[in-house]
C-alpha cells in the first residue's frame, strides 16, 4: 500500500494528492482525534482522550510551521494566532476546549474547502510547486 505522501509525489497522475489535498486530510484527521478524545473525556477516561489530543496538538503545531507569515503578514499572523489558540486550548484537556478547537478548525478546513478547486488546479497546472515537506502526514497518521 502507499503512503500518502508517495501518492501526493505521483503528480504525473491526475488522481495524487496536492497540497490542498493534504491539508484537508490534516484538519480531518484533527478533528476525528477530537471527536474521540471528547467521547473519551465524556465517558470518564482521560487515558484515552489524552494521547488523542497530544496528536491533534502535534497536527496543529505541523499545520502552524507551514503558515508564512511573509508572504501575508496580517492574515498569516491570524492564523498563527488561531493555531495558538487551539493548542492551549487542547492542552485544557476539557471538553469545553475541545468544542472551542473544534470550531475552529472546522471553520478554517471549511474555508480552505473553498479554494480547494482553485488551488489543486494552480498546483496541477505547475503555477504552484509541490511541496517537498509532507513528513508531517505520516507523523500524524
Amino acid at each position: 500500500m502507499m503512503n500518502p505522501y508517495q501518492k501526493y509525489r505521483r503528480q504525473d497522475e491526475p488522481t495524487g494528492w496536492t497540497r490542498m489535498d493534504m491539508l484537508l486530510a490534516l484538519y480531518d484527521k484533527a478533528l476525528e482525534r477530537l471527536d474521540r478524545a471528547q467521547a473519551a473525556l465524556v465517558a470518564g477516561d482521560p487515558g484515552t482522550a489524552l494521547p488523542q489530543l497530544a496528536k491533534t496538538q502535534l497536527i496543529v503545531t505541523e499545520l502552524a510551521a507551514g503558515v508564512r507569515v511573509e508572504v501575508n503578514p496580517e492574515a498569516n499572523t491570524n492564523m498563527l494566532r488561531l493555531y495558538e489558540f487551539v493548542a492551549h486550548a487542547l492542552a485544557r484537556a476539557t471538553v469545553e476546549g475541545i468544542e472551542s478547537s473544534r470550531k475552529v478548525l472546522r471553520t478554517l478546513r471549511e474555508g480552505f474547502e473553498a479554494v480547494r478547486t482553485e488551488a489543486n488546479e494552480l498546483e496541477r497546472s505547475g503555477r504552484i510547486s509541490p511541496s517537498d515537506q509532507f513528513q508531517m502526514v505520516l507523523e500524524t497518521a
